[in-house]
């Protein structure tokens, strides 16, 4: 999830297009790491901005292990991968759709945004049933190591990711450190087996055809073994980037809240780590702070 990255074309885009012979106009969205343009029905052509390494193979190797799999929903797989001058491409099976983030942005009406997103709920806890190699709590696609416990994997990720922007977190949240201790002696009390989970499931990485969600992408640096309620309460409170999302996730709460039952309180506990975790993004320190704020 990033606001700070712009999505204009990288130096070596045009080559790249011209090498797989389509041209600009066959662009589907913009992210934080790439650009991506469709090739035919089955596949696309995802062009990474310079500034961005070469794709790490292991999230590419996770996802061809799932083939085969049926959780309900699709997710990509990487066909092929290049470079051109200073920028990397991958084409990547293709899952019909848009990204739903622009038919939120698309969407006046708060009752049928509201539709969409709870079915947002129902994929999201089907992420779950993605199969990971047996193992401890652990990133998946990163050489981090692994975590004892469930709130040693998250004091791990808060660690890394506000490495740089602690003290602007900080100014921003008053007693951060007392907050990080909070979370982690109420999830020192989670008992759930490691499972996959997704960690940046917001509305530009789902897509939506017709109305129904037909998969979800970018697997990537983020994904973890860990709770997959995790991903439940992404789907909850990352949402950003349109008109009305604060509105929607207020709306959207309850109705998490309800289907958890005894474990509601993860909703509160787990807006906390996210607004750790994307403290990441200047541009998202805002958002970040608010996550500290119970949403009702």
């Amino acid at each position: 999830m990033s606001l700070s990255q712009a999505s204009r074309p990288g130096p070596d885009e045009p080559a790249i297009l011209r090498r797989f012979g389509v041209d600009a106009g066959a662009l589907l969205g913009a992210g934080g790491e790439s650009r991506v343009f469709a090739l035919d029905a089955g596949r696309v052509l995802r062009i990474f901005h310079p500034s961005h390494a070469r794709p790490d193979p292991r999230p590419a190797r996770l996802m061809r292990s799932w083939l085969g799999t049926d959780a309900g929903l699709s997710v990509p797989v990487v066909l092929d991968e290049g470079r051109q001058g200073a920028q990397h491409w991958t084409v990547d099976r293709r899952i019909p759709g848009r990204s739903l983030l622009d038919v939120l942005r698309e969407t006046p009406d708060a009752a049928t945004r509201h539709r969409l997103l709870v079915d947002t709920l129902d994929v999201a806890a089907r992420l779950r049933h993605l199969p990971v190699p047996p193992g401890p709590y652990r990133p998946l696609c990163t050489d981090d190591p692994p975590a004892a416990t469930l709130a040693d994997l998250l004091d791990q990720r808060i660690a890394t990711a506000t490495r740089e922007t602690w003290p602007l977190l900080a100014a921003r949240v008053p007693g951060l450190g007392r907050e990080r201790d909070r979370l982690h002696e109420q999830v020192s009390a989670r008992e759930v087996a490691p499972a996959f989970v997704h960690l940046d499931f917001y509305p530009g990485n789902v897509l939506v055809d017709d109305g129904r969600i037909t998969g979800v992408c970018d697997i990537s640096v983020h994904a973890l073994a860990a709770d997959p309620v995790l991903d439940e309460v992404g789907a909850v409170c990352l949402l950003v980037g349109y008109p009305g999302a604060e509105e929607d996730s207020r709306r959207l709460q309850p109705v998490l809240e309800e289907r958890l039952g005894s474990d509601a309180w993860l909703v509160d506990a787990y807006r906390r780590f996210y607004g750790f975790y994307y403290a990441m993004d200047a541009a998202l320190l805002d958002w970040a702070a608010a996550q500290f704020t119970p949403a009702r």
